[in-house]
């Protein structure tokens, strides 16, 4: 506050001189501390509480520095987070779920369509091998029948035909319908190997097959051909140092000719075809006496043109069909020359009963395929 004046009247010339002295020497503003307030010596004005007040103000809660509700907010969102993403992981789940089913049906499906046509041309070929090998061998049914076993198609290929995806369709419960598929496909890969093999040994046998079984002991004999001249002179006149006679030639004996008639006809027919010499007919010939029949007249009977000895059918190595003469054929039987060794009928038979074995093997294995594929396929594949 600014003053330049006397509190004092009497002084009022004076100080007014005084003052105009002064102002001339004083700076015109002048600052002025004024005295600091007294508020730092508050004291608060203190009361007594009665008890009524005192329990008022002790049931009031003292507020925390966030509202709970945020907290409820977030606990609900953080709830309704997890639900959400139950639910979308369930569906997920559920979407990866059904096209897993989808693409196993497609597989399964794929793989039933593929066996079944196997499996039908299978069974044709199956039955038609087994009725065949129940009858006697006959080459031209044998043909008609095994020949066929590569358009029957009965054959499954797991390495070209049955796709890697296959590998799906086994589960963990023990469910494995490829179980049955590789067993199929090793029997009946096997089996086209035994077929091609069993028809060029048939084919090769054939004439010994046919000859075999009509016999009852179903042996094999060989007929040795040799020159009953040359054996004669070895045994009469030959000198000492004489060589032994070779064999002329080995056939396979097929039957030997017992009734006369028969051996008669076939006489009169080799001698025609032969050409023989008249020196020839007469070695052979058969003189018989001529019987008197018992009829009423005495009817003188007809001789027959018989050979001296008996007449041998027997089988060249190509198979062609030749007579022989008993006096001109050593017999000997084929365990003598190889020991005991299966004959070309009892080979026959032993591949027709592996091969037999071997389909019935693969049916066996091929019985539940198509039920086990059907756990795998879903809606109208069925």
């Amino acid at each position: 506050m600014l003053n330049s004046l006397s509190n004092n009247p009497g002084d009022g010339n004076q100080n007014g001189l005084n003052s105009g002295v002064q102002s001339q020497a004083e700076p015109i503003i002048q600052e002025v501390y004024e005295d600091e307030p007294n508020d730092y010596n508050y004291e608060p004005q203190i009361r007594e509480v009665d008890e009524v007040e005192l329990k008022n103000l002790s049931a009031i809660r003292e507020e925390d520095n966030v509202d709970r509700r945020v907290y409820l907010v977030c606990g609900i969102f953080l709830i309704a987070a997890l639900i959400g993403g139950a639910i979308g992981f369930a569906l997920a789940n559920s979407a990866a779920g059904k096209a897993e089913i989808q693409r196993k049906s497609s597989i399964a499906q794929m793989l039933k369509k593929s066996f079944e046509q196997k499996q039908e041309g299978f069974k044709q070929y199956k039955s038609d091998f087994e009725r065949m090998s129940k009858l006697p061998f006959d080459e031209t049914t044998f043909d008609s029948k095994v020949l066929g076993y590569n358009r029957a198609g009965f054959m499954l290929d797991m390495s070209s035909e049955v796709t890697s995806e296959a590998v799906l369709l086994i589960t963990e419960s023990g469910e494995n319908p490829l179980k049955g598929l590789r067993t199929y496909s090793a029997a009946t890969m096997l089996l086209t190997q035994l077929l091609s093999t069993h028809i060029n040994e048939t084919h090769a046998d054939a004439d010994s097959i046919l000859s075999l079984q009509t016999k009852e002991e179903g042996t094999i004999t060989y007929a040795m051909q040799y020159i009953p001249g040359a054996v004669n002179y070895l045994a009469t006149t030959a000198p000492r140092n004489q060589y032994a006679n070779m064999i002329v030639d080995i056939f396979t004996l097929n039957d030997y000719i017992e009734d006369d008639q028969k051996a008669s006809e076939m006489y009169s027919k080799m001698k025609i075809d032969n050409k023989w010499s008249e020196e020839q007919r007469m070695l052979r010939d058969f003189h018989q006496e001529t019987k008197k029949g018992k009829g009423s007249k005495g009817a003188v009977e007809e001789p027959l043109d018989l050979p001296n000895r008996l007449i041998y059918e027997v089988y060249d190595r190509k198979g062609k069909e030749s007579q022989l003469f008993a006096d001109e054929v050593v017999t000997v039987d084929r365990q003598l020359l190889f020991g005991k060794s299966a004959n070309a009928l009892e080979r026959y038979k032993a591949r027709t009963q592996q091969i037999n074995e071997l389909f019935d093997a693969a049916e066996k294995a091929s019985a539940t395929i198509v039920a086990e594929l059907d756990k795998f396929i879903v809606g109208d594949g069925k």
